[in-house]
């Protein structure tokens, strides 16, 4: 929805603005020439509310927005000082700014303001006496307390699957614990509906897509993260001042209808909300550190270091989390029964139901209703069940005067700000052919299996440009070992309620195995692709897996140069202790178009933390082809940063 959008959601009349007070026109030359000595255009704060960042290459600056009619300047998205010259004179002009059908004063709101401000005037003195429309705007959003909200990390949306940041804003008129009523700032891609597959996620990396902020009620947004595609949502409050907030505020205002280019890696969700907080209080200067990448979960731990700027965090848990916790704590039977309620296949007065104890029943009936709301939300035509049936469930719950029986889900241990740092680096003694070598790994992002899952999805793994090199001692030679562009394991643990699908994706650069490949040939880099569906058991603690498996090795080594390969894998995941990972996992593909043979593989890794971001990960495996076979181990030290 369009910044605007929120006053037309409201009802609200639109008044055209008159015109504001118009200052006199010779007044223009020393308003620039006093803002030029006060070196205004160079000023942390003009900077952010232009959204000017430094040039990679050579010296100058850029601003990140893609709209022309941003910029009154020509030459302004390059140039802060022409575009606060030109603004100066829009003001005091009163110069109406085309597609936005009001005067300037009305449009740049938060730069009026500012340049009011620093040049010592009196408010208003600029304009904008007769911005009725922004100040109807201004007052439907009534503007209290803004809170960081981050949806947990999603693997299985390309666009989501490092998690989400955006704001909430909460309203000065709202009862407390009614933040469902407040508005939500988000900054997505522009990609339409019908976006998705290999064109949206090469869009998205590329800049194919323009960036849009969007005011949005909260509530839709909780429902499709948390109801939708059932993701945890941690919210953190921020301590921003009067003028802080207001500064943010009227800043959106000034946003609305304003692209960006979107990068999905870099220009993305959290890096625009990191400017826009850089508004509210430009001596944060956050977004320089994100030149390379942006991860919402390195973003929060950046807001986190800034002394007494996030208070702590709550938790929203998903309807899944909330299913899953609630249903836990019925007896098999009853989990069974609440089954049976949500397909209809048991009658709401029965005598399954009417003979358990009120408590239980209440129990029954909630998670009845919750899971038969899950499944219409997820895919209600694969539903037995209506929507009328679940009405009638909660009218059978609410004749029970009783409190619902199930404790709160508990927020996890660790929150997203706490989590390990996503950039690791590695270092390794590598014993493989009766040979010992020394191995170095750099991962930018963002989280494996054996990683510290404080903080992180339980379950999922995303790697990429994960390069790992080696050095033989022998030769002292440096050698590209291999490269995860991206690898994905999504883990989904099934039960009685929920029946997911696993999948793991991996794709990139790779020797195997460690010595020859399968011809008497240098053991030489090529493409692969990897993966396939599977299926999990188990919770957070111990996890057991099994994957189907599908293979495409393109090298030089083969003959006739590719190989295509199918089979599986099996695997257990155990948290011995907060820190203490170890995974098993054993697996075959046999190959069944160009190079004949096999590879086949079995491994252990474990891994221990030791102190602050440092920990010890040790390996020992086997693996093997129709002409060579042997053992592997690794004992290293991985830091992260």
């Amino acid at each position: 929805m369009p910044l605007l959008g929120v006053a037309l959601a409201l009802g609200m009349a639109w008044w055209p603005a008159t015109g504001a007070a118009e200052a006199p026109a010779s007044d223009l030359a020393a308003l620039q020439a006093r803002a030029a000595e006060r070196d205004l255009a160079a000023s942390p704060q003009w900077r952010a509310l232009g959204h000017y960042e430094k040039n990679w290459l050579g010296a100058g600056v850029h601003s990140t927005v893609a709209s022309e009619h941003f910029f009154l300047a020509a030459e302004g998205r390059r140039d802060p000082a022409a575009e606060l010259d030109a603004t100066l004179a829009a003001l005091v002009e009163n110069r109406r700014i085309e597609g936005r059908n009001k005067p300037a004063a009305c449009v740049f709101v938060a730069r009026r303001k500012f340049l009011e401000r620093r040049l010592g005037l009196a408010p208003q003195t600029l304009g904008g006496a007769d911005c009725d429309e922004y100040r109807q705007w201004r007052a439907a959003l009534s503007p209290k307390r803004i809170s960081l909200i981050f949806p947990t990390a999603f693997p299985n949306s390309p666009s989501s699957m490092f998690g989400h940041t955006l704001l909430r804003i909460d309203s000065s008129r709202a009862a407390r614990r009614t933040e469902l009523l407040a508005y939500a700032v988000n900054f997505a891609a522009a990609a339409g509906d019908d976006a998705q597959g290999l064109g949206f996620a090469w869009n998205g990396l590329t800049g194919g897509y323009p960036g849009v902020f969007g005011l949005f009620p909260y509530y839709e947004k909780v429902k499709q993260y948390a109801w939708i595609e059932h993701r945890d949502v941690w919210s953190y409050p921020l301590q921003l001042d009067d003028d802080e907030r207001d500064r943010l505020v009227d800043h959106l205002w000034e946003m609305d209808g304003v692209r960006f280019d979107y990068y999905f890696l870099t220009k993305n969700c959290s890096y625009q909300l990191l400017s826009l907080l850089e508004v509210a209080r430009p001596s944060l200067d956050l977004t320089e550190d994100f030149d390379w990448y942006a991860i919402p979960a390195d973003t929060i731990r950046a807001l986190a270091d800034v002394p007494g700027l996030m208070a702590a965090p709550g938790y929203r848990p998903s309807l899944e989390t909330t299913i899953r916790w609630e249903a836990g704590q019925l007896d098999p039977a009853d989990r069974e029964l609440a089954l049976d309620v949500a397909a209809a296949r048991v009658p709401l007065e029965g005598e399954a139901l009417s003979e358990l104890a009120p408590d239980v029943r209440a129990g029954v009936l909630e998670v009845a209703h919750d899971y038969l709301y899950y499944r219409l939300q997820s895919d209600a035509e694969a539903v037995e069940a209506d929507s009328d049936h679940a009405d009638a469930i909660l009218l059978a719950r609410s004749q029970i005067r009783q409190p619902s029986p199930f404790t709160p889900v508990p927020a996890p241990r660790t929150p997203p700000d706490r989590g390990h740092e996503s950039l690791r680096m590695a270092a390794a003694a590598v014993y493989e052919g009766d040979d010992l070598s020394f191995g170095l790994r750099i991962r930018p992002a963002y989280h494996d299996l054996l990683d510290d899952p404080g903080g992180y999805t339980a379950g999922a793994e995303i790697n990429f440009l994960d390069l790992g090199l080696r050095v033989d001692p022998a030769d002292g030679e440096l050698r590209i070992d291999d490269l995860q562009i991206l690898n994905i394991i999504s883990l989904s643990p099934r039960d009685e309620l929920f029946k997911p699908v696993s999948f793991q994706i991996d794709t990139g650069l790779r020797r195997r195995p460690s010595s020859v490949v399968f011809d008497d040939v240098p053991n030489n880099l090529g493409y692969y692709l990897q993966g396939g569906p599977g299926l999990a058991w188990g919770g957070d603690d111990l996890m057991g897996y099994v994957f189907g498996l599908a293979s495409v090795d393109a090298n030089s080594a083969l003959s006739p140069g590719y190989a295509l390969g199918a089979g599986g894998s099996a695997g257990v995941l155990a948290r011995q202790a907060p820190g203490y990972q170890l995974k098993l996992e054993a697996g075959a593909l046999e190959y069944v178009a160009g190079d004949d043979g096999h590879y086949r593989w079995a491994r252990g890794i474990q891994q221990m933390p030791l102190f602050g971001d440092l920990a010890l990960r040790a390996e020992l495996g086997w693996e093997g082809t129709a002409v060579d076979a042997g053992l592997r181990g690794v004992l290293g030290l991985q830091a992260y940063f």
